[in-house]
């Protein structure tokens, strides 16, 4: 145990001699420091309503709102938003019978938006700045296409959004 305390004090004052070492190389009576860091650009989402439970699925094909998207960004522009469908673009019935029911998705003033297709992307997304990290809020809105003879069953659809500085 003695040793290793040596040990620790000779690394100790080695470090220590090494460091004032340094100090006193110093020529001149000024000293200036420059320094910089970086922020990268990102944009933060959150979702203010984002559970609708009582969706109309009769024959009507109601547009309904399904939540807002709230969007902050550090780039003072709008935010890049990516959408998809965890069942393809279609609410999935939970009777066993894998029923399905085509919608279409409206992404504040942009309608008709179809995610069977695969992501898509949205390149105007409104977005909050600042500091004080105010947001925007998109509404989103799906219209399914239902014919009022749709097999029985609790339909539902889980869409992802993606947000990236524009």
């Amino acid at each position: 145990m003695n040793t290793l305390l040596k040990s620790l004090f000779v690394v100790s004052a080695i470090t220590s001699m090494t460091a004032a070492a340094a100090v006193v190389e110093s020529t001149g009576n000024e000293a200036s420091f420059t320094f910089e860091g970086t922020i990268e650009a990102m944009c933060k989402t959150d979702s203010g309503s984002n559970s609708v439970t009582n969706l109309n699925l009769d024959s009507t094909q109601e547009t309904q709102e399904i939540g807002t998207l709230d969007v902050w960004c550090n780039t003072g522009e709008n935010a890049i938003t990516e959408y998809s469908s965890a069942n393809g673009g279609f609410l999935v019935s939970d009777n066993g019978k894998n029923s399905k029911i085509a919608y279409t998705l409206d992404i504040g003033s942009t309608s008709g938006v179809d995610l069977q297709s695969g992501t898509y992307k949205h390149l105007a997304t409104l977005a909050g700045t600042g500091s004080a990290g105010d947001t925007q809020a998109t509404t989103l809105k799906i219209t399914p296409q239902s014919n009022g003879l749709n097999d029985a069953g609790t339909y539902s659809d889980t869409i992802t959004v993606t947000v990236s500085p524009n």
